[in-house]
């Protein structure tokens, strides 16, 4: 008879268990749904305790609490992870919702392109429940070519290349460093929204970083610069002083000339986009 209540018991204590995580909802979204090869794919991902219970989410030897399945169309079987995923220790109190971005380039080689998808599951505490979220699908595209150079640094043969790709609509300016020898992608930016109005000036500097003056909008040009690891190091936004718009190398570096820096006025007087902002 013990026995039998203990089973009834441990029974109960499941049920109640699965209730208590029967409301937890993921949700997976892409920053955006294009990315250049190379660039950080970044994805947000939402978790919502709709329920009465704390939930504490931790990682164990061997087992983090979040993990990733990615695909590829037209390939069979997920992609490989390169890395595993450890994000911190997550404490969702009842009815809280949190949110965060991470890079999925951090933990699987994304290196070609082509159509993805990616699927988010969470292990609850008692090891063994699992929720998973929606599939997020996203794009890696290699973009057009707009100019090119070839360089060597590091003891690579690598091209720094200048790329133009729709997103959201609007033309987008990415850089993007290869190496020539394996043709693999070392790393790939966005460097500025493209309003073709003028051709983008491209020239490299004496440490071989990719510096890109464009026009952004019918008021504003952005100066970007790419280093040879496909990182963009600045971006700022100038105003049009008069005469040519255009970038040129000088005992001092690169410059860029008919323009000057923009300085933004103080808030609540104009609102203007930053050259830092992505273009979603």
């Amino acid at each position: 008879m013990k026995n039998i209540f203990r089973i009834l018991f441990s029974i109960l204590c499941l049920l109640l268990c699965n209730q208590s995580f029967a409301q937890i909802e993921l949700r997976l979204q892409p920053v955006r749904k294009e990315f250049i090869v190379g660039e950080h794919v970044a994805l947000k991902l939402t978790i919502i305790n709709q329920t009465d219970a704390s939930v504490a989410l931790k990682n164990t030897p061997g087992r983090p609490w979040l993990n990733f399945s990615v695909t590829k169309r037209g390939e069979q079987g997920p992609v490989s992870p390169v890395a595993t995923a450890r994000f911190p220790e997550l404490v969702l109190t009842p009815g809280s919702t949190r949110s965060f971005e991470f890079n999925l380039k951090s933990i699987y080689r994304l290196s070609t392109n082509g159509s993805y998808s990616v699927t988010a599951t969470i292990r609850m505490p008692d090891g063994h429940s699992t929720y998973s979220s929606n599939r997020a699908l996203f794009t890696l595209t290699n973009g057009g070519k707009v100019r090119e150079f070839n360089i060597q640094a590091r003891g690579q043969n690598i091209r720094m290349s200048l790329r133009l790709a729709v997103v959201n609509s609007k033309e987008c300016l990415f850089g993007q460093a290869i190496d020539k020898d394996t043709n693999q992608v070392i790393g790939a930016c966005y460097l500025a929204e493209y309003l073709n109005f003028m051709h983008p000036r491209v020239i490299l500097d004496s440490a071989q970083n990719l510096h890109v003056l464009c026009q952004s909008s019918p008021d504003f040009f952005t100066y970007s610069i790419m280093n040879t690891h496909g990182a963009r190091s600045s971006a700022r936004l100038y105003k049009r002083t008069g005469g040519m718009v255009d970038l040129i190398s000088t005992g001092k570096g690169i410059m860029p000339i008919g323009v000057t820096p923009y300085v933004a006025p103080k808030p609540g007087t104009e609102n203007t986009r930053k050259a830092s902002e992505r273009p979603f």
